[in-house]
């Protein structure tokens, strides 16, 4: 039985690296999804893209610290990131591809690939988009203006 867990254990590893082997290792830490933080700005992401996708621009801002809330215009944000006034912005879907930490654990970023219809043109777009985070107070924020220059 230990045989066959060892066997096991590093065919894991084996594939690991076999699917990795373009990545940085110096960033890279397969077991990132274990991380507490790395859950809750996940949680944020697709919570933030869930708001785009149904118009709700007011909880959209709400991933902000409070100071950044009130200056916050997620409409002409979303227009400079997509190209497209909102009201034509179909977002249909949203995929987490990369979440990374830096070595402080207090800036975060997570890297998504989007399904976006332009409304009244036909088009269908698959733009990634990164989004940034820092840690303040032992909260996570949103750093909208960086991800979406």
């Amino acid at each position: 039985m230990k045989k066959n867990t060892l066997v096991l254990f590093l065919t894991i590893i084996a594939i690991s690296f076999f699917l990795f082997r373009g990545s940085d290792f110096s960033s890279l830490n397969m077991f990132s999804f274990l991380s507490k933080d790395v859950r809750t700005i996940q949680k944020f992401a697709i919570s933030f893209f869930e708001d785009l996708k149904f118009k709700d621009f007011d909880s959209a801002a709400k991933y902000h610290s409070l100071k950044d809330q009130k200056k916050v215009n997620i409409p002409k944000l979303i227009e400079r990131l997509f190209k497209v006034k909102p009201e034509f912005l179909d977002i249909m879907e949203y995929n987490i591809l990369e979440t990374s930490l830096d070595s402080s654990k207090k800036r975060a970023r997570v890297k998504m690939k989007t399904k976006v219809n332009v409304l009244n043109s036909g088009k269908i777009r698959n733009p990634e988009v990164i989004l940034y985070y820092h840690k303040k107070n032992g909260k996570w924020y949103m750093e909208l203006e960086s991800s979406l220059h």
